[in-house]
């Protein structure tokens, strides 16, 4: 039985950073630290926190050229946050779009990502021990 106070979030948000532009290019890493922040703000605004975590990545890509590349992105970071339901998610999804296509423009990308889901998650606050 948990010592602490339980709190049930039942939906995962999960924002994938990129590491390399729509061309397989490494992106600049002080320009991705800053939609990385950005991002973290705006997640901890909503949901009131997130999780970075790496996330290398395998995408496969059509060239202008019609041929299709494999970009690896090794270096791709995902922001996790998690909220009550689906409904808090709704609330705040348009922002969360704007924010995340203004990120794809600006860091050459051809698609981007908000990863939404039902979850069984638990924040879980750990009583403090008296010393």
């Amino acid at each position: 039985m948990a010592r602490g106070r339980v709190h049930e979030l039942r939906y995962l948000v999960e924002i994938p950073i990129p590491y390399v532009d729509r061309r397989g290019r490494a992106l600049d890493r002080r320009k991705t630290l800053r939609w990385q922040r950005r991002l973290e703000a705006v997640l901890t605004e909503c949901f009131g926190g997130f999780t970075p975590a790496k996330a290398p990545a395998m995408n496969r890509v059509q060239t202008a050229g019609g041929a299709w590349m494999t970009l690896t992105e090794k270096g791709q970071v995902v922001l996790r946050s998690a909220c009550a339901d689906r409904a808090a998610f709704l609330a705040h999804r348009e922002r969360l779009v704007d924010l995340v296509v203004r990120m794809g423009e600006d860091l050459d990308q051809a698609d981007v990502f908000i990863l939404a889901y039902d979850s069984d998650s638990l924040l879980i606050e750990v009583a403090e021990r008296a010393h």
